[in-house]
């Protein structure tokens, strides 16, 4: 997981999303799992153990069916 600033709505890290992510190393993949905000209407402290679990086995099934979106980024 990983903390976000919004620089649009002026809010820091404190106050802006939370990203979480899938990393593979080996094939040099990222996965995007899930973004909220920690703040507002639709915020979220933090999510538990089992959802992040659920979370992943979505991917991992999304991954495996190719309905997921790819990009590819230059660095």
């Amino acid at each position: 997981m990983h903390s976000m600033q919004d620089k649009k709505h002026r809010l820091s890290k404190k106050d802006g999303y939370r990203l979480i992510y899938i990393v593979y190393k080996k094939q040099e993949e990222v996965g995007l799992l899930d973004v909220y905000p920690k703040n507002g209407p639709m915020q979220q402290l933090d999510i538990d153990d089992e959802e992040v679990v659920h979370l992943v086995q979505q991917y991992l099934e999304e991954k495996k069916h190719g309905v997921l979106t790819s990009y590819h980024v230059e660095s």
